[in-house]
């Protein structure tokens, strides 16, 4: 395992990419990005959004889609583009099932609602987003991939049913993690999200067994790129424009315009800023098995973005990801067994087969142990 010497980035990140000077893509872009003019990237993304709304057949009653959760990035995206670029959004989002959502998710919806957006919400059918839920857990180790699916695929799916040619996503990830498979012509390219590795790890034939209907199953399958030429349609990243975009902007953002947040809970959900996630409790667990996979978790996420921003120096990142990387309390793990109906014992004994054994210790009925140094190479 070989740390980024700026960051802690590692290469065992899914398509990730240190160069021989040992520095990550996003460090890489980070230093670049500071020589660049945010207003010369702004007239970059206007520039690329009346090419758009130029090509178009005719005029649509939305301009764009907005894909939306109700959590601190969704919400000031949905204001930026209403009120900043003085477009007319559609926003959606791809819903959890009842026993899946929380309170709070529901809460911050209502509030965009309350905001005078129009919204169309997606839901899953509930007995099919558990089954796939357990199905993903035990062939990806990943028991939130097939919502991530759903909340990818059903923008770009409904952009094409209604007509509306222009996506808009926030952060890009190549840029905001590295992630080098969805690196499009640009910054602002979102087109190849499709390679993003939460879509096409394993494929889609493991939901088409999973669920009988073709209609059930159409739901969590991105639209292939045949169906985007056909209805010309683009999908753009905000993020690069935004010379403030991270995460404690947004939250702060998000905040004052009435987003409920999850105070003091970076000990039950390793969540740092308190504001990711909200619309379910799940994901939590999907961020501890990214640790328990890889290495890194969603505080390394969050220190990197810092660290990048000259918040926070490396060593004292280092500090802040040995205390919370991995954490995900008992409480959420035991939800989840209820909700796809398996006991804590058998959740992991899945798990910790997913588990890396060289970077973890594993022992039956227990929580794995790392044997690697936060930010020192490692001989696996």
């Amino acid at each position: 395992m070989k740390y980024c010497k700026k960051c802690l980035t590692t290469n065992l990140r899914p398509n990730s990419s240190i160069n021989s000077e040992g520095i990550c893509i996003a460090c890489e872009f980070s230093e670049k990005e500071d020589t660049i003019v945010p207003r010369l990237k702004l007239k970059m993304l206007e520039d690329k959004i009346k090419k758009n709304i130029s090509k178009r057949y005719k005029k649509a009653a939305y301009d764009c889609i907005v894909g939306v959760s109700g959590g601190k990035d969704s919400t000031r995206q949905a204001h930026w583009v209403r009120d900043r670029l003085g477009l007319r959004p559609l926003l959606v989002c791809a819903a959890y099932p009842p026993k899946q959502m929380s309170q709070i998710g529901a809460n911050n919806l209502s509030n965009l609602i309350e905001m005078g957006f129009d919204i169309i919400v997606d839901t899953p059918a509930p007995q099919s987003a558990a089954k796939l839920a357990l199905e993903s857990f035990k062939l990806f180790g990943n028991v939130s991939k097939s919502t991530e699916m759903s909340l990818f695929s059903t923008v770009p799916r409904l952009a094409i049913d209604l007509g509306i040619s222009m996506i808009f996503w926030g952060e890009n990830p190549a840029l905001q993690v590295g992630d080098s498979a969805v690196e499009g012509i640009d910054e602002f390219d979102g087109n190849s999200l499709r390679n993003l590795n939460t879509l096409r790890e394993g494929g889609i034939d493991w939901i088409k067994n999973a669920l009988e209907h073709k209609y059930l199953q159409d739901h969590y399958i991105y639209p292939n790129i045949l169906q985007f030429e056909r209805k010309k349609i683009d999908i753009i990243y905000l993020g690069p424009a935004w010379d403030d975009w991270s995460n404690d902007s947004n939250s702060i953002y998000a905040s004052l315009q009435g987003l409920h947040l999850r105070p003091g809970d970076e000990g039950v959900t390793g969540d740092l800023s308190n504001a990711s996630m909200l619309d379910e409790e799940f994901t939590n667990i999907n961020m501890m098995l990214k640790y328990y996979k890889f290495g890194f978790g969603r505080s390394t996420d969050h220190v990197n973005e810092k660290i990048r921003k000259k918040l926070l120096t490396r060593q004292e990142g280092i500090k802040i990801v040995e205390k919370y990387d991995g954490v995900c309390d008992d409480s959420i793990i035991r939800d989840y067994c209820n909700y796809v109906g398996i006991t804590q014992k058998e959740f992991w004994n899945i798990a910790n087969t997913w588990v890396n054994s060289k970077l973890f210790e594993i022992k039956e009925g227990h929580r794995p142990k790392r044997k690697f140094e936060i930010g020192k190479d490692y001989v696996c």
